[in-house]
């Protein structure tokens, strides 16, 4: 049996607020994980901002955000 676990990040708005992300600018996740910070900071970057997200979970690397 296969047991499928997500995790929702809590405190999710409050955490990328205090990033004050600018659309430009380079972003590192070093937790990837479930991809819910980066996908958070994904909607905020413009083309010309980057991320950039690292998990130690052979896992959680092979996440992908819609």
């Amino acid at each position: 049996m296969m047991i499928i676990m997500f995790h929702k990040p809590v405190m999710l708005k409050e955490a990328i607020d205090s990033l004050e992300i600018k659309g430009s600018g380079v972003y590192v996740d070093l937790t990837f994980g479930g991809g819910g910070h980066s996908k958070e900071i994904l909607q905020r970057i413009n083309d010309d901002g980057r991320l950039i997200a690292f998990d130690q979970d052979e896992s959680a690397i092979k996440n992908k955000i819609d």
